[in-house]
């Protein structure tokens, strides 16, 4: 494959138009600003983390779509498509450099601030727990590059602004903000709204379906966080497991970009 001039072409861009640095500076000042000013009363490491994640649990989704939901409709709409694709690359090559090079647009700020949030919070706090943080950083870049995946699907897939932003932010809200809520509509529909206590085991799993509460079940099982899901209660089906939620987090970023390349393989330029 033929991905990495796209990549690079991608991440210098960024890099011109400072949208790396302002990221960086941006979420750098956030998390320290998060650790060193409202941090967690406790002066416990992992509830700085939990303080963490509840930042970036809504923050990371929207700042993955805005770096990718014009990957492919701005090289359209500038007529640079054309001419990336008359390069000696296909089309499946031009693909996997966005999601690479978009990637490292959302991942090198990401890390770098969760990196320094965590080095001055662990000079802070108590029971510091370096490979648990890095699980932690690790399981939030997976997180933020499978919106990246999805922005960029719905950027290979329509024509337009407006019809791309309204298929991310609607799959956003239903993935991040709803996908308790509609799991737990289906339960009540399918059994005429006598919703049984405990719900049923597939629902628990079908709870994990959503990369919000994939990314959800990685970090609060490490850090043993308290949480109303049921995916995250002491007993769950042998299927919902930190490894299912892994293999989730990897789904949304391979998934979206294949069915969104499908889509543009065969579109005309």
């Amino acid at each position: 494959m033929n991905w990495q001039p796209t990549a690079r072409k991608d991440f210098r861009d960024s890099i011109r138009s400072r949208t790396i640095c302002v990221l960086i500076a941006v979420l750098v000042g956030l998390f320290v600003l998060g650790s060193a000013v409202f941090g967690p009363e406790s002066g416990a490491f992992p509830a700085f983390v939990e303080t963490a994640f509840g930042n970036v649990y809504g923050l990371v989704p929207l700042i993955g779509i805005v770096v990718g939901y014009k990957a492919v409709l701005y090289e359209r709409e500038s007529g640079s498509l054309v001419l990336a694709l008359s390069l000696p690359q296909s089309r499946r090559d031009f693909v996997a450099g966005k999601l690479v090079g978009r990637s490292l647009v959302l991942g090198l700020p990401l890390v770098a601030g969760l990196v320094v949030a965590g080095a001055v919070a662990a000079a802070q706090y108590e029971s510091v727990a370096p490979l648990s943080y890095l699980t932690f950083v690790g399981a939030t870049l997976l997180y933020g590059v499978a919106f990246v995946s999805i922005a960029l699907a719905c950027s290979m897939s329509f024509a337009t602004d407006r019809q791309v932003l309204v298929r991310a932010i609607g799959l956003y809200v239903a993935l991040d903000r709803a996908w308790i809520w509609l799991v737990d509509t289906i339960v009540a529909v399918l059994f005429r709204f006598n919703t049984p206590s405990p719900i049923p085991d597939w629902a628990v799993a079908l709870q994990l379906a959503s990369p919000s509460e994939a990314y959800r079940h990685l970090v609060a099982v490490r850090f043993e966080f308290d949480s109303a899901q049921a995916h995250l209660a002491a007993e769950v089906p042998s299927l919902v497991n930190s490894w299912t939620a892994l293999i989730v987090l990897a789904g949304w970023i391979l998934g979206p970009v294949a069915i969104g390349y499908l889509r543009f393989r065969d579109t005309d330029l």
